[in-house]
């Protein structure tokens, strides 16, 4: 659900930021440019609110998807550079319970590197996940509830959220996996995961109108999401809400990606040149390590943060209602930012198309 295929192939059909149009296929969207020391344009589209006629807004707020995840990758980077967690070490040390692959008898060594890769094993049974969504402002469950009924107890669902595969071994895309990251981070740093980013991303980068939740945001700057019928959708919430529930805006998001591309050329100072490196480390490799089912064609990846086909960096995201993608060029140093209140579907694949259209 978090993860749209439609998306990410017309996002490699379509690379080159040119042109944005207006028409009815989106209820509202907004898209920007930038580089690394400013916003170059940032332009809205549509109703965040098609029945109060409310205009899409530079501060209209919405979920961002999966892109959401990069903010986990950036959260392991700062933790691991306060002496708070290592990338390669056993999850079990930090949590409070233990996990394990019901699938492999052998000796098998989850790590965070493994969970930002998306190659821990750990996989999305479509059914567990789905029922992790509920139509309420706050989720069912909190993480330690979720993971330790889903992962750690004997139960069905553990051994459908497993492949048979050891960690390192196999690529598999896992919104669950993704969540978990973010509570090892939580249990290790003692602070709850939505508190530790608000204090180390959110507020450095002065980022005023993002948030996990429901209750961190302006309601009255919040856009309803719509289905491809262009039906309201009533606000939900997602037991791992990590893996694609941060709610942001245009103008914070941009503020965002700049920061990545004064990382990427070691001119932030939101974490060290080695920080930066180690998160846009591309992770696989022939030389190196390059786990079964990773395609050439499909992305390399960083610690939660895709390499494309076309040599650029950033994530897509999609989820009821929402949809998003966060790129930028690291030859160019310019950045693109497409979001929509509205998932992507066949009858707006021609607007996007527009949008990403090449020059």
């Amino acid at each position: 659900m978090r993860f749209s295929k439609l998306l990410i192939i017309l996002f490699f059909s379509f690379s080159k930021f040119s042109s944005y149009c207006q028409n009815d296929s989106f209820v509202g969207y907004a898209v920007s440019k930038v580089n690394q020391d400013s916003i170059i344009s940032c332009t809205t589209f549509g109703y965040a609110n098609e029945e109060n006629k409310i205009a899409y807004a530079k501060n209209t707020i919405q979920p961002i998807g999966s892109v959401s995840k990069t903010f986990i990758g950036l959260a392991l980077i700062i933790a691991q550079e306060k002496g708070i967690i290592d990338l390669d070490t056993n999850i079990n040390d930090y949590l409070d319970f233990e996990i394990s692959n019901p699938n492999i008898k052998e000796a098998n060594t989850i790590t965070l590197r493994h969970l930002a890769t998306h190659t821990s094993g750990i996989i999305d049974d479509e059914i567990i996940y789905e029922s992790s969504y509920t139509f309420d402002v706050v989720p069912k469950n909190n993480l330690h509830d979720f993971f330790y009924k889903n992962l750690a107890l004997a139960s069905k669902s553990k051994k459908k959220l497993f492949s048979k595969y050891k960690a390192g071994e196999n690529y598999s895309y896992s919104n669950v996996g993704a969540a978990l990251a973010a509570y090892v981070l939580e249990k290790a740093s003692g602070k709850p995961f939505n508190k530790f980013t608000q204090e180390y991303i959110y507020t450095p980068l002065q980022m005023k109108n993002t948030g996990w939740f429901f209750d961190e945001i302006d309601a009255t700057k919040l856009a309803l999401l719509y289905d491809e019928n262009k039906t309201p959708l009533a606000k939900y919430s997602c037991d791992t809400y990590p893996d694609g529930s941060l709610k942001t805006t245009i103008t914070d998001l941009s503020l965002y990606l700049i920061e990545l591309i004064k990382g990427y050329n070691g001119n932030s100072n939101l974490i060290s040149k080695n920080g930066w490196s180690t998160f846009f480390s591309k992770q696989f490799s022939e030389n190196h390590w390059q786990p079964q089912n990773s395609n050439p064609k499909e992305p390399n990846s960083g610690i939660f943060i895709f390499y494309f086909p076309s040599g650029e960096i950033g994530h897509t995201g999609s989820d009821l209602g929402a949809s998003s993608v966060l790129k930028f060029n690291p030859k160019t140093n310019t950045g693109q930012i497409f979001m929509a209140n509205e998932d992507l579907t066949k009858n707006n694949v021609a607007t996007f198309k527009t949008i990403w259209k090449k020059e």
